[in-house]
């Protein structure tokens, strides 16, 4: 018999139970667009503040010269902390395709995790980069700029090339979503390589390169549409149960694997 994989169906049972899922899975499409569209307001209220165009100044530049600082802060440290919520759940929903698919391997797994650490260590790097000015008068913070800066460019590249073979190797979402979720980071990493190759010559890859790597966050929506973990996720973010939360629940309302 051959096994098709099919995506979480979960039967409402009470309705409170449906409730609770239907709520779980609106939140879980709304996370990535609430992040990306908070970066993205970021760097709009940057140029429209500071009334610069994505040539005219690099957007380290930007942040050191937006006043009150504070603001910028704020919706820098909300936007990478919704960045790295859905990273998590990202991995987790990963984590659990290939278990239901008993595909799980270390390989796998190893690169799952890797994946996931390099995006949220990459959005730590990027409230550096706003935390600290690049002509900061400490050598020291302009030092620390420059580490956030480097590890934001570099990780969130490594993180979008190791999405890109992570999303091929499901079966459960179209080819046309793939691609798209594999030109992106593709675009991504051009532009990162083109602002480091020519700098002040190129600040407008920059501002690219940032707004493409939050889209491609946001754009996860879609793939928690198609294929939701509401309850896996529930348990992790919220303890509902305990023991190994790796483990996934099983039922008889639930059928994970179907024979055909």
């Amino acid at each position: 018999m051959n096994k098709r994989v099919q995506p979480l169906i979960q039967n409402g049972g009470t309705n409170d139970g449906g409730k609770s899922n239907t709520c779980t899975r609106l939140v879980l499409a709304l996370l990535p667009v609430l992040g990306c569209s908070t970066i993205l307001a970021v760097l709009y209220l940057l140029t429209n503040k500071l009334d610069i165009t994505v040539n005219d100044s690099s957007v380290s530049q930007a942040l050191a010269d937006y006043e009150p600082n504070i603001e910028i802060l704020v919706l820098i440290f909300i936007g990478a902390t919704l960045m790295i919520i859905v990273t998590i759940c990202r991995d987790i929903q990963i984590n659990v395709y290939h278990r239901r698919r008993r595909s799980t391997t270390c390989g796998m797994k190893t690169v799952n995790f890797i994946a996931a650490f390099a995006n949220i260590t990459a959005y730590i790097g990027f409230v550096l980069v706003a935390s600290f000015k690049v002509d900061s008068e400490s050598e020291k913070e302009r030092q620390l700029h420059s580490v956030g800066s480097y590890v934001y460019f570099g990780l969130s590249g490594l993180y979008g090339l190791l999405h890109t073979f992570l999303l091929w190797k499901q079966t459960q979402y179209p080819c046309v979503v793939k691609v798209v979720f594999t030109i992106v980071p593709l675009i991504t990493v051009a532009c990162s390589i083109i602002y480091a190759v020519k700098m002040e010559e190129a600040f407008a890859f920059e501002w690219i390169t940032v707004a493409l790597a939050a889209t491609f966050v946001g754009m996860m929506s879609i793939l928690f549409c198609i294929d939701p973990v509401d309850d896996e996720l529930r348990a992790f973010f919220c303890c509902l149960r305990g023991g190994d939360k790796s483990n996934v629940r099983t039922s008889s309302k639930r059928t994970d694997i179907q024979l055909v």
